[in-house]
């Protein structure tokens, strides 16, 4: 569970049903309310369960329902070429905009790629910003389908481990 988005329906009597990752900012330094004249009513790390609960109460609150649900707010564009995958925002923010689109796929000349709390962790760590849009972000393909979808590769480094670790084992075992 640690690394999951918490998701935050909140109240603000007589104005607005919302939800957001982050109260303090959305809430009090965007919007101007102090912690006691706003309400948590609910919190959750499903993104599907929160958004049509917030529908719910702004419908029984008897406040204006949003037209379209929070999970459809943030749909990420992915523009894959032949060499990269572009993400539509910068790097300080992409983590972040990945975790909201776990389980995310998108079509590459490599495959179908999939974003995933693994993949999440190998993007940060080879994710560039782009020279065209310091706003964008990009990976490259290759090396991702290396990373995880090349099953053969992945079989033989598996093996290779395993070997690495007995010899290692009967080393220590043998020689201490």
């Amino acid at each position: 569970m640690d690394g999951d988005i918490i998701y935050y329906l909140y109240h603000i009597p007589g104005k607005k049903i919302g939800v957001t990752r982050n109260l303090n900012s959305r809430v009090t330094e965007q919007q101007g309310y102090s912690p006691d004249e706003y309400e948590v009513l609910d919190q959750s790390t499903d993104i599907d369960y929160i958004s049509s609960r917030e529908l719910e109460l702004q419908k029984s609150y008897g406040y204006k329902v949003d037209l379209k649900p929070y999970k459809q707010l943030f749909k990420m564009k992915i523009n894959a070429t032949e060499q990269t995958s572009t993400f539509p925002v910068p790097l300080d923010k992409l983590k972040g905009r990945l975790m909201d689109e776990l389980g995310k796929t998108w079509e590459t000349v490599h495959g179908t790629f999939k974003i995933t709390k693994e993949s999440i962790d190998w993007i940060m760590k080879n994710a560039s910003t782009s020279m065209f849009n310091k706003k964008r972000s990009y990976i490259y393909n290759k090396s991702f389908y290396e990373a995880f979808l090349n099953e053969a590769k992945h079989e033989a480094t598996l093996f290779y481990n395993q070997l690495k670790d007995r010899a290692n084992g009967v080393e220590k075992i043998g020689f201490n």
